[in-house]
């Protein structure tokens, strides 16, 4: 219990040597309890999809790389956005720096296999972006060297996500 008396009647410390401050921090912890662990009950299962989606945006950039292709700049983003039928589309966005095709680097995205978070494989699309520094040059985007944008999309069952819902 949390026993509240006036200023007048409390000592400033008990015999346990708590002070006044201390009981109440204590008093207004137990009440925040249960509104802490209702929004943790609510938070997990987006942690839980953000985990899996994490372990496959690894699964991602451990697989093996073309030759003649490497890892670009930035580490892949996840992002995740309300379906239907409590589904969750996702997209996982890394880039290549590449002086290959573009269709040789989808082609060998799209026969990858990786394991998706619902434990299938080969359950997405695969998409590439090119960046074409100059309009009206020599190169196309399907030959351009440089940098790609590559967008694996796919579902997972989102569960009580509140993003899926």
């Amino acid at each position: 219990m949390c026993p509240m008396s006036t200023p007048a009647e409390a000592p400033a410390s008990t015999s346990s040597g708590r002070s006044r401050l201390a009981r109440r921090a204590g008093c207004l912890a137990w009440l925040l309890l249960p509104f802490v662990l209702l929004w943790a009950l609510v938070k997990l299962p987006g942690w839980i999809n953000d985990f899996e989606l994490a372990r496959m945006a690894d699964r991602v950039v451990e697989h093996p790389r073309l030759p003649g292709t490497t890892s670009g700049e930035f580490d892949p983003q996840v992002k995740v956005r309300g379906g239907d039928s409590g589904d969750c589309w996702y997209t996982i966005r890394f880039t290549l720096d590449v002086d290959v095709p573009v269709e040789q680097v989808l082609s060998h995205y799209r026969q990858a296999k990786i394991e998706d978070p619902d434990g299938q494989r080969d359950d997405y699309e695969v998409s590439a972006w090119a960046l074409v520094d100059e309009p009206g040059g020599e190169t196309t985007e399907d030959s351009a060297p440089g940098t790609l944008i590559i967008d694996l999309d796919g579902t997972l069952n989102g569960g009580l996500d509140p993003r899926c819902l």
